[in-house]
């Protein structure tokens, strides 16, 4: 674990303790790892995969997106968040170093696409048409939606059904903007933004009324600053984050998904995900 981030466990297992997450099981994904990868050699499997440079894995991330990939300044801005972390540890498993290229979240399938980079690594949801752009290794995170909203405006905006007329935030070309889009008030505008800061910036000047994305983004938001914002209501979109690889690199799925596997074996997944959301 990196430094300077011993209050992030304990204020994400307020959450927790809450009920507030929806996770059958808070310690891996609701999916079960590839029968293939179970027992596989990683380091092996690898060895048949197409990398950008060698020995190294590149990585497209939208950063930052705390708690999932962010620049912890407390720390010596420091790369850190429970994606990294989690990359990092497969890289090894590869005998790789890991390399993350900061890239804009809407662009960052075609940046993939264009050979930029390795895989994507940037708390994204595994959608069928995403699916069709790109391979996904197997799930490593389940999440919904909730709303998001300044804590004065907490027993106003309660329900998203309440932001008639209002403005609603959402990230560009997240499901969080797809949900919004289909289900917003009558005489909702939904405005979209490049980064998660802007949201939480433009939320905080009044420029809009609401936030609309994942789950523990915005409740890490909330909890770090409890006088400035609250989470309000979650949307049971049965969501699951994948790491996204090109469709021509078998290989390497099939190299991501071994470690992974021996991760959740291990207990090491379970120490990550322990270190960042709690028990």
């Amino acid at each position: 674990m990196r430094k300077r981030r011993s209050a992030v466990p304990a204020l994400l297992a307020l959450l927790l303790l809450a009920g507030a997450c929806s996770k059958k099981d808070e310690s891996s994904p609701t999916a079960e790892p590839a029968a293939g990868a179970v027992g596989s050699d990683a380091a092996a499997l690898v060895k048949s995969a197409r990398l950008v440079a060698p020995d190294k894995l590149i990585v497209c991330s939208d950063i930052p997106y705390a708690p999932f990939e962010f620049n912890d300044r407390a720390g010596g801005d420091q790369l850190t968040g429970f994606d990294v972390e989690l990359v990092r540890a497969l890289a090894a498993q590869l005998m790789l170093s890991a390399e993350f290229k900061t890239t804009p979240f809407d662009a960052i399938i075609p940046s993939l696409a264009a050979g930029n980079c390795d895989m994507v690594a940037s708390a994204t949801t595994i959608t069928e048409e995403r699916k069709k752009k790109v391979a996904f290794t197997q799930p490593y995170f389940d999440a919904d939606q909730v709303l998001l909203i300044r804590a004065a405006d907490h027993e106003r905006y309660r329900l998203l059904s309440g932001l008639k007329g209002k403005t609603i935030g959402v990230q560009s070309g997240t499901t969080g903007e797809t949900y919004a889009k289909a289900n917003k008030p009558a005489g909702a505008t939904v405005k979209d933004f490049p980064g998660a800061d802007d949201l939480f910036n433009a939320l905080a000047s009044g420029d809009i009324d609401a936030v609309l994305q994942d789950f523990p983004v915005n409740k890490y938001r909330a909890l770090k600053a409890p006088e400035k914002f609250a989470v309000t209501e979650t949307f049971k979109t049965g969501e699951q984050y994948g790491f996204a690889v090109a469709k021509d690199n078998p290989g390497l799925v099939a190299a991501l998904d071994a470690a992974l596997a021996n991760m959740r074996r291990s207990g090491d997944y379970d120490k990550t995900y322990k270190a960042w959301f709690g028990d």
